[in-house]
């Protein structure tokens, strides 16, 4: 049985997915065993992975999108960890070893989750160096609400056991649904921040910014719904920590509406979350969010009408 099941959920993206595996091919920890689901691709990636033979457990579904298909991974590891990689983005040599490091040396945690840096070019990445180890431990995910270090949630290894304990990823189409998975991940006991060294270069691409925005309006919509069902973990002996890890994204997410001019997307929010800020409460947000909305709207407004103006 191997240590680690690496999945990696993909759709059309065959050239992308040779350099994501080539990646991990080049993993100096070699107890892994690689799963890729092909999530209905139409081009050409089981032609390419049918040329990998046994080096990688190929999985099909019809189109379901990326949580459907990582809970078929889940499903079907054969390691005592799951280790999570996207099919555009790429590992560094030592990321294996390093979780496998931090999970001996922190007791085998549930979860474990690394450090990412964005690229365009892969040779972007060749700056990177292998720094020192730095882990900031934790008793369970929760436990890590007071500390606002941004989060990468998509560079995840976690125990196989408790990933189909808690079923895995919503299987819904919405963007965030490993945060999702984190929070209900919530109490399972041992969570370790693998600070340094970086874990995966997290490929950006170019997209709308009207998609990103109303995917990202979505994915918070659904957690805060998650936790007014009281569907995390931990009842209202945690509820203080739940809260303030989702209304902190909340109001990152509602602040870069208004700063794209989404004002009906930052005012939505506003009001699904207001309830749990006025229990915690927040009151600069509560009170100061209206009016910089409605000063930020005004001078958009003006921009907009200006002469010359890309928009007028």
């Amino acid at each position: 049985m191997p240590f680690f099941s690496v999945v990696i959920p993909t759709y059309n993206r065959a050239r992308l997915l040779e350099r994501t595996l080539a990646s991990v091919f080049a993993q100096e920890e070699r107890d892994y065993e690689v799963l890729v689901v092909d999530d209905g691709s139409s081009d050409d990636t089981l032609e390419v992975l049918g040329r990998l033979g046994e080096k990688v457990r190929v999985l099909q579904q019809a189109n379901a999108g990326p949580g459907a298909a990582r809970n078929l991974g889940i499903q079907e590891a054969r390691g005592e960890y799951v280790v999570f990689l996207d099919s555009d983005d790429l590992w560094f040599p030592w990321t294996l070893a390093v979780y496998r490091q931090v999970l001996r040396e922190q007791g085998m945690p549930a979860v474990v989750m690394g450090s990412s840096v964005t690229f365009q070019k892969e040779d972007e990445l060749a700056r990177v160096a292998r720094e020192p180890l730095n882990v900031v431990p934790f008793r369970d995910y929760l436990a890590s609400a007071g500390d606002t270090t941004p989060r990468t949630a998509c560079v995840l290894a976690v125990r196989t056991e408790a990933l189909r304990r808690v079923e895995g990823f919503t299987p819904l189409r919405i963007v965030a649904e490993d945060y999702d998975l984190l929070y209900r991940l919530g109490t399972e006991p041992g969570f370790a921040w693998v600070r340094a060294p970086l874990a995966v270069g997290y490929r950006k691409h170019e997209g709308s910014e009207s998609t990103m925005l109303e995917s990202a309006h979505r994915g918070m919509a659904y957690q805060l719904m998650q936790e007014r069902l009281s569907r995390y973990p931990g009842g209202t002996e945690r509820r203080r920590e739940r809260l303030q890890m989702l209304l902190y994204a909340s109001r990152h997410v509602s602040h870069v509406m208004v700063d794209h001019g989404r004002m009906d997307l930052a005012l939505d929010l506003y009001r699904r979350s207001l309830p749990y800020h006025l229990e915690v409460p927040r009151w600069r947000y509560l009170l100061g969010f209206l009016p910089k909305m409605a000063v930020r709207g005004l001078l958009q407004s003006v921009h907009r009408n200006q002469p010359g103006s890309s928009r007028a």
